[in-house]
């Protein structure tokens, strides 16, 4: 017989246990193709995320603006510069360079229409203009009227005289056509003038298309300007300016000739090719894109480089960072879960060769032999799996593009894999960690010899080491640690203002650790709660009222002397040592009277504590507290347990006295199936979480379908005009105008600011998306808030009145105080009349025309007076009125508006937070009648003026506060305070509070809501040169003609930033990889770990348990049990412990889900989401793999019961007798 060799041992193993080895080599690969894969994984979503990013991006946004604002107007300084941009180009960026369009804007000059000439004569009320030129310009433009300037100057005594166009929308502006004239100079003393005659009217061939930046409203519609003119000129400040455009020729010949040494800003759009820009590394684009704009400044003074490339690359960046931690979370809990299924199938393996190690070691073979023999075994696993592992991952993550989840990102193609020494590196790594899983354990159990091994099996140990040396307690304080720092920190992201943020990765291994502690203390209290059931042991109702009566004390004591010195704590501290004294008298009695007395005094002592001070479910005390009320439950259950012990059936009976005897055996099994549906839970509720959080968040931050900021209200007069421009969109079903501005609380301006939105009330909650935990009441509810209030009638003034008057007696003579009266036409235009300045003591009649631009009906607003002061220096005194009234120009009688003879209805402007002024009525002067109304007002003023007005609320604004405003303030529903409102003092009075609003941020301060017309009425009584307009759309949309609208609001917004469109932004997430198609790929790759490892974890469990317990299987069957009360043993064990498992798995899945998406739901600035994330599990995924689970675990107890029941007795006989 040839002598058998290490290799041939070694095979000869192998073959012998090829099943176990088959798991743990399966183990193992699947472990170093997740970690392999994970960089892999990542990185390419991370590419494919910016290729997708680029191809959905607007080419305007990714277009570079190379902007000079001080070019001389001059041919060679001109053409230098194009030959500066020219180079720079072709040095950094020609592998995406595409083309080039120039933008020359001349600065700002007077101009004088036809309408309003440039005449010393005219007064000094002017408007504003500049000339531009865009090259290309004739080839994207429809000619309404007329054609394109030519590039003749003709040279006269006052200045050139060129030819210019004009946009249609700026034309009808100023009313200017073909054939007019119109004048541009620096100044009105200027003597040398730049006459254009507008030669063409035009329009945009597509104002969408790449030329004109996607937006042609900038070029041909441009926004009223920011500049301040200069002193001793007045302008419309929303009058929009005359821009023309005069050819390239025209500008240098005539304009740079006519003002030698003036300046032109100059704009290149340099057209990006996006194909290209794919082909770009982020450092590489980042590093061209820095050395272009080193060309450029080094050649222009002042220039700049503006693209959105570095943006965009900088939002993915740190956004793939923040959405890259929930995957590398979700892959450490899946590799740590197989790296536990190996451990597991280690240790059934260790556990199989128990009999031939201690026979080897009997025969003399020491533990250094028996370590290379496991070695061998190990690298034979290890290497095959660390090689093929690479390309697994690698195969894996390139066909994912092919899964439905990518569909729409990838179009059915492979993902972009790049190769890479990583995933190599990686999965070496994770091969010499399973190298080391696979051998350690078998030379720490091969050091015992023969007679250890029987008599550990003859008396399996009741107490695991962990429990042993307190391993467990001792990971339930790490863990403790850990959590504290997340509940601290509130993310898994660490960094602060001045450093880079990145991950925490020890807070990775938090949710490992929290399943592991949770599986290792339900292994330390199973057998108490095994002896409870059997009703042999109390010791589960001792542990849990000792803790709880130490808990409650030590908290409560703590709780209360640190909020003050009181005593009122020493009766709750002595109601618990009643209760201990009590359980401790209850349970060493035996008499049954005794007894029951402890029970019931017990229960009346813990529900006095529990009425007194019973904790809200977030409070440290609530668990101690549910533990300490289930006391005496416990108690009373654990008798009943123990009188029904002597009535189970024989195979309950068995099942139980088998749990209690070896809890050890199951330690395994429970820790991997409590992994797997933490794994399985945490797979599907973060997932789920963070897909409504996404979308949440959009839908909070746009509030509607589609909400436009910074709206141009200078091109329509009234909020009917606004609406009606609007509507006219194809697809817009509603539209709701708001505001939004901000204030100030108090007297300072630091710390005390809060954000306002206005909107209309009634509207709203028809157009708005909004979460029924935002607030207590409905959003109708609300609204209703803000229309609250007595409803003042408004003075209606009779159409065809003329003139409107009042009788007026000062108390005092004031030389530097006006009398005004605002009035409010149909759209609702406040405008303010003056009737002049005050008269001498007596009354007077004072009155004022009614303008003619207002539009019937018109009603009185407000009766004001003004002295040109600032602040709390005015002149107090008081003031009688009397028969406010009209008169007509047609012989018609006079009408009375107001004759003060009732009760006053007026309410005073507010003109600061302690205002004194007092508006009413008084018999003591009078015109007509008995009464006369009386002013009193103090020397406080808002921007000059004091009065009273017609309070459309019937006094202070009614407003719903957020919770944080109320909080910050002191103020709550119901109170009344002044508020400074875009630089107004407004009265309110908040009607209801909110925690939450769409488009509202509630952090620091708060936020108001106000009604809108309620808004605009206070705030523009008081701005007798500025009008308050809304300045924000919030618009509703027919399914379906979501991009139709989005198009058309684009053309119509100054900016494209200015545009928030639900459908599109949530198309964007949807287009993310990282975010939506990433997760969800992952989350069915956990699904597959979650079936590999407990269908194998299970099978290879019951197959252990099917050998170690055959014999005792045949001497039950030997003893009478049937086959019947055999599969009811086994099943009441076996699926029991599977149930515990997924039951513990399951909460703490939960619980770790929710500590888990609190760290990791954050913005990409890092800060906690709005709003608030709602914890939600995809039960469509996770409701099959309960299933699936159960038919396993359900398919492989029914194999286990026939093998067990068709033992044959003889031959096990023969085996223990050998």
């Amino acid at each position: 017989m040839r002598p058998l060799t290490t290799f041939k041992l070694v095979l000869k193993r192998i073959t012998d246990d090829w099943k176990l080895l088959l798991s743990i080599f399966v183990g193992i690969t699947v472990a170093a193709s997740l970690l392999a894969g994970a960089p892999v994984y990542i990185r390419t979503l991370e590419r494919q995320g910016i290729n997708t990013a680029i191809e959905r991006a607007d080419q305007s946004y990714l277009n570079i603006f190379t902007y000079a604002p001080y070019i001389t107007l001059s041919k060679d300084e001109l053409n230098s510069t194009e030959a500066a941009i020219g180079g720079s180009i072709d040095d950094q960026i020609s592998d995406i360079y595409r083309g080039r369009e120039r933008y020359l804007k001349t600065p700002t000059y007077l101009v004088g229409t036809p309408q309003n000439p440039l005449t010393p004569e005219q007064g000094t009320r002017v408007s504003r203009g500049y000339m531009q030129n865009m090259s290309n310009l004739n080839d994207h433009v429809t000619w309404l009227s007329g054609r394109m300037a030519s590039d003749e100057v003709v040279q006269t005594l006052s200045g050139p005289r060129l030819e210019a166009v004009i946009g249609d929308v700026t034309a009808n502006v100023f009313d200017i056509w073909t054939g007019d004239v119109v004048t541009f100079a620096p100044s009105l003393n200027d003597p040398i003038r730049v006459t254009m005659e507008i030669v063409g009217v035009l329009e945009p061939a597509d104002p969408g298309e790449e030329f004109w930046q996607q937006n042609a409203n900038l070029f041909l519609q441009p926004q009223p300007l920011q500049e301040l003119p200069d002193v001793g000129l007045e302008i419309d400040p929303d009058e929009p300016p005359l821009a023309l455009f005069i050819s390239h020729e025209a500008l240098v010949e005539g304009v740079g000739k006519a003002y030698p040494g003036s300046f032109v800003s100059s704009t290149w759009y340099i057209s990006v090719d996006k194909k290209g820009l794919t082909l770009w590394s982020k450092e590489f684009a980042r590093e061209r894109l820095a050395r272009l704009e080193a060309d450029v400044t080094s050649a222009m003074r002042g220039a700049a480089v503006l693209t959105g490339i570095d943006k965009l690359l900088n939002d993915f960046e740190r956004r793939s960072f923040f959405s890259g931690v929930p995957l590398l979370l979700l892959l450490v809990v899946m590799v740590m879960t197989v790296l536990y299924y190996v451990s597991m199938m280690v240790s059934y393996l260790v556990q199989s060769r128990e009999d031939d190690v201690a026979l080897l070691r009997s025969r003399g073979v020491t533990t250094w032999q028996l370590g290379r023999l496991y070695a061998l075994e190990g690298l034979a696993l290890v290497v095959t799996a660390s090689v093929i592992a690479p390309f697994l991952a690698l195969g894996a993550v390139a066909y994912a593009g092919k899964l439905g989840y990518f569909r729409d990102i990838t179009f059915g193609e492979t993902l972009p894999v790049a190769f890479h020494w990583m995933p190599f590196a990686v999965a070496a790594g994770t091969g010499l960690l399973g190298l080391a899983m696979f051998v350690l354990p078998a030379v720490i159990g091969a050091r015992s010899g023969l007679v250890a091994h029987k008599m550990r099996s003859s008396r399996p140990p009741s107490v695991p080491f962990f429990q042993k040396f307190y391993l467990d307690v001792g990971l339930l304080v790490v863990g403790g640690l850990i959590f504290w720092e997340l509940q601290s920190r509130g993310q898994l992201i660490s960094g602060g203002l001045f450093s880079d943020v990145q991950v925490n990765e020890a807070l990775l291994f938090a949710p490992v650790l929290l399943l592991t502690v949770v599986a290792l203390l339900f292994t330390r209290f199973f057998p108490l709660l095994v002896r409870f059931i059997s009703g042999d042991s109390s010791a589960l109702i001792h542990l849990m009222a000792v803790a709880s009566f130490v808990t409650l004390t030590l908290f409560i004591m703590i709780r209360e002397l640190r909020v003050d010195t009181s005593v009122e704590w020493i009766w709750e501290v002595a109601l618990i040592g009643g209760v201990a004294a009590l359980y401790y008298g209850t349970n060493r009695t035996e008499s049954v009277w005794n007894r029951t007395a402890g029970l019931v005094t017990q229960g009346g002592l813990i529900a006095l504590l529990i009425y007194a001070d019973m904790p809200a479910r977030d409070d440290i005390l609530f668990l101690p507290t549910l533990a300490f009320a289930l006391i005496v439950p416990f108690q009373v259950l654990f008798i009943i347990l123990r009188r029904l012990n002597r009535f189970y059936p024989v195979w309950a009976s068995m099942a139980i006295w088998h749990m209690a005897r070896n809890p050890l055996q199951y330690s395994w099994l429970v820790l991997l199936l409590v992994m797997v549906t933490g794994l399985g839970i945490l797979a599907t509720t973060v997932g789920g979480t963070l897909d409504r959080s996404y979308e949440e968040r959009i839908l909070y931050e746009v509030g509607s379908d589609l909400r436009m900021t910074g709206v141009p209200t200078f091109l329509a007069i009234g909020n009917d005009e606004i609406k009606e421009r609007f509507l006219a969109i194809p697809g817009v079903t509603s539209i709701s105008l708001g505001l939004r501005g901000g204030g100030i609380v108090g007297t300072t301006y630091s710390g005390n600011n809060f954000s306002v939105l206005a909107i209309e009330a009634e509207e709203f909650p028809y157009i708005a998306w909004y979460r029924d935990d935002f607030s207590e009441r409905s959003l109708t509810g609300v609204m209703r808030a803000l229309k609250s209030g007595v409803h003042a009638e408004p003075i209606d003034i009779p159409e065809g009145a003329q003139k409107l008057k009042v009788w007026a007696d000062a108390e005092d003579y004031y030389p530097n105080m006006f009398m005004w009266m605002v009035v409010q036409d149909r759209r609702g235009v406040l405008d303010t009349l003056t009737l002049g300045p005050m008269p001498e003591p007596g009354w007077t009649l004072m009155e004022t025309t009614i303008p003619q631009h207002l539009e019937w009906p018109l009603s009185l607003v407000s009766v004001q007076i003004y002295e040109p002061v600032f602040g709390p220096s005015g002149t107090a005194g008081e003031m009688y009125l009397d028969d406010i009234h009209v008169e007509f120009g047609n012989g018609r009688e006079p009408q009375i508006l107001d004759d003060f003879e009732g009760s006053s209805k007026w309410t005073t402007l507010a003109t600061s937070l302690i205002s004194s002024d007092v508006v009413g009525v008084t018999d003591d002067a009078h015109v007509t009648g008995r009464r006369a109304g009386v002013f009193k007002f103090g020397k406080d003023t808002d921007q000059g003026i004091r009065g009273f007005y017609r309070s459309p609320s019937g006094g202070p604004v009614p407003v719903v506060s957020s919770a944080s405003f109320s909080k910050a303030t002191g103020a709550g529903v119901g109170d009344a305070i002044i508020v400074n409102l875009m630089g107004r003092l407004v009265p309110i009075r908040i009607m209801d509070t909110v925690d939450y609003f769409p488009t509202m941020d509630p952090s620091r301060n708060g936020f108001l809501l106000m009604d809108l017309d309620n808004a605009l009425r206070h705030l523009n009584i008081l701005s007798p040169v500025t009008t308050v307009r809304p300045n924000e759309i919030f618009i509703s949309e027919v399914p379906g003609a979501e991009e139709e609208v989005h198009k058309i609001a684009l053309s119509l917004a100054p900016s494209r930033n200015q545009v928030h469109d639900r459908a599109s932004l949530v198309e964007s997430v949807r287009l993310d990889p990282l975010i939506t198609a990433g997760w969800k790929a992952m989350a069915l790759l956990a699904i597959g770990v979650i079936l590999f490892a407990a269908t194998l974890g299970y099978v290879t469990y019951l197959i252990s348990f099917s050998a170690q317990s055959r014999s005792e299987m045949g001497f039950l069957q030997a003893l009478g049990l049937s086959k019947r009360q055999m599969g009811w043993l086994l099943s009441a064990e076996h699926l029991v412990i599977a149930a515990l498992g997924l039951l513990i798995g399951t909460a703490a899945g939960f619980a770790m889900s929710n500590i888990m998406v609190a760290s990791v739901a954050v913005t990409e600035q890092g800060t906690p989401v709005l709003p608030p994330f709602v914890l939600t599990t995809d039960w469509s995924i996770m409701g099959p793999v309960y299933a699936a689970l159960v038919l396993i675990f359900t398919g492989s107890l029914y194999w286990l019961v026939r093998t067990s029941s068709n033992v044959d007795l003889y031959e096990i006989s023969r085996i223990e007798g050998e």
